[in-house]
């Protein structure tokens, strides 16, 4: 095929053109742009134009059908005087009239994708308005083959035709002397010389001449017999090199092709800087998210090694309230308290139990105030020094999304707080050691109302019997012995209570300050885990953006190869 290098190049540079203007529409360019690269695909996907002039029965017909090596344009079908005829591609065959000069055939043949071939009437027929059709093609023809026949070189109806045109328009004529296997070699070479010093007195340049067989080369191109020898003898060969040199080296189609390459290549580079720059914003804001997350974790972990620090504060203020507490204990556990449990179950016991639990609230309240404090102070200082990190050195876009409202820290103060006194009330106060010392105060009680009952029965029996020494004393005795079993049990009840309480307070002492410091650790857990999940939210901003950009880098990438080689060629 001839022009194969150009169409190679062509179809090369349409294709990385294509690959372009879909990357760029899918990165949302202005449309500007976009409009520019189609424009430019437009134009180089036109086909090349050839044009074919000459007498009637010059061969001109033949000579196209051996270029494109089918029998595309038949003798017996195209008219021979009064019609321009332009060979188009379609799915099917059909032929439009354009006007009463000019034919649009079409015809389902591959090579008509790329050429637009004009047959034109021949010279020696046409009129003036046939020549003004043909000056619509001649202007824009990458190639103009001029056909003189053997039989008939000398006339000059050719020349005349040649005169009417303009001579920039001639820029890519060539000569073809068609039929040289009717003539001898002699006859030929003087047929050329002719048309050389014609050409030179008429038009002032000798275009390329190229004697040739158009019947000889098609048969070499459909034919199985002897191809190497007709293709030699119809010396077609210097005329195709010739078409090729012309259309891949001084065409104006080359440099159109350069010209849009150039502003390809621009466009890539543009699409290619936007995408590493997102990129690059990218990976930068995920390390320092990643920074960032760091630097939480190990915010983290040491305000929870501090808490473990605030913890003991609170714990030795625990234990700096005992003597306090034992001395509130032992001023209301007098004996004569236990003993008013004759007359009453508690005696006391929930006035009690409310002394020490508003004792120990008072005592601890300061120290555990301050732990709280202390650990909002720590939370309020970390928040600004992430805010400040994220507002800096995140790139402007992502900072956008970075931005929100200042944790509530006095509402999460309030809650960690009332979290805190909940705690503490479940554990100091709880109802397991109420309900113990409940029992206790019911069974001290209905004990000693059984001995005061004895000795109440004893006393009487020893005032009814006074005649009867024997059984007074004994009622006397028991009397006696009831009191001291009352001021035991009373005595006992007290230390009782006193043994329960420490027993109960010394385990919850320890079971408050790991409560207290799951408390602590939890709050600070909350506070970290609300900052991760804004980090986790910008990541994920982050990974769908570079999901998004993956796939236009690597088919920007796989369009570099294609134009850095398309450079090279394209020289």
């Amino acid at each position: 095929m001839i022009a194969d290098r150009y169409l190679q190049l062509k179809g090369e540079l349409e294709s990385g053109l294509a690959g372009l203007i879909k990357l760029g529409s899918e990165m949302q360019r202005p449309a500007e742009q976009l409009d520019t690269l189609q424009a430019l695909l437009r134009d180089i996907s036109e086909p090349l134009l050839f044009v074919v002039a000459g007498e009637v029965k010059s061969g001109k017909s033949s000579l196209l059908n051996a270029l494109f090596g089918d029998e595309f344009a038949k003798v017996d079908v195209l008219p021979a005087t009064d019609r321009v005829y332009i060979f188009r591609y379609a799915s099917e065959e059909k032929s439009t009239e354009v006007s009463s000069k000019l034919t649009e055939r079409y015809l389902p043949i591959p090579f008509l994708r790329d050429f637009n071939v004009v047959d034109t009437p021949g010279t020696n027929t046409m009129v003036k308005e046939h020549q003004m059709v043909a000056e619509d093609f001649m202007p824009r023809a990458d190639i103009v083959l001029f056909v003189f026949s053997v039989a008939n070189p000398w006339t000059q109806s050719n020349w005349e035709f040649l005169d009417f045109l303009q001579k920039t328009w001639l820029k890519n004529l060539i000569f073809v002397l068609q039929q040289i296997d009717l003539r001898e070699p002699t006859e030929i070479d003087v047929i050329h010389r002719h048309l050389q010093d014609t050409a030179m007195r008429r038009l002032g340049f000798v275009p390329p001449i190229f004697a040739v067989s158009a019947r000889k080369a098609l048969l070499a191109r459909t034919s199985g017999l002897d191809k190497e020898k007709l293709w030699e003898e119809s010396a077609f060969a210097p005329l195709e090199e010739q078409i090729d040199f012309i259309v891949t080296q001084s065409s104006p189609r080359m440099l159109k092709l350069r010209s849009t390459f150039q502003t390809a290549r621009v466009a890539l580079d543009d699409l290619n800087q936007e995408i590493r720059g997102f990129l690059d914003k990218i990976s930068a804001d995920t390390a320092v998210l990643d920074r960032l997350d760091g630097i939480l974790a190990t915010r983290r972990e040491q305000m929870l090694r501090q808490t473990t620090t605030l913890v003991r504060e609170v714990e030795r203020a625990y234990d700096e309230t005992t003597k306090e507490r034992a001395q509130l204990l032992q001023q209301s556990q007098s004996w004569w308290r236990s003993f008013s449990l004759i007359w009453r179950r508690t005696a006391g016991q929930q006035e009690l139990h409310s002394k020490l639990e508003a004792q120990l609230r008072e005592l601890m309240q300061p120290q555990m105030e301050k732990a709280i404090g202390t650990l909002e102070a720590d939370l309020r200082g970390l928040w600004p020094q992430m805010q400040d990190l994220l507002e800096n050195q995140l790139s402007a876009d992502l900072q956008k999304e970075a931005r929100q409202s200042v944790p509530d820290f006095a509402g999460q103060r309030r809650e960690f707080s009332e979290s805190i006194q909940t705690a503490f009330i479940d554990i100091l106060a709880g109802k397991a050691l109420q309900e113990r010392l409940a029992r206790s105060y019911s069974q001290t009680s209905i004990s000693l109302r059984i001995i005061v009952a004895i000795i109440i029965i004893a006393g009487t029996v020893a005032v009814f019997t006074k005649m009867q020494s024997a059984v007074a004393a004994s009622a006397l005795v028991i009397a006696g012995i009831g009191g001291i079993t009352a001021i035991f049990l009373a005595f006992n009840h007290r230390r009782k209570v006193l043994r329960d309480y420490e027993r109960q307070l010394s385990p919850k002492r320890t079971e408050f300050t790991q409560t207290l410091e799951k408390q602590f650790a939890k709050a600070i857990d909350s506070f970290c885990a609300e900052m991760a999940k804004k980090f986790r939210s910008l990541s994920g901003i982050c990974q769908t953006r570079l999901r998004r950009y993956q796939p236009w880098s690597r088919r920007a990438d796989d369009l570099e190869p294609k134009f850095a080689e398309l450079k090279s060629r394209l020289g």
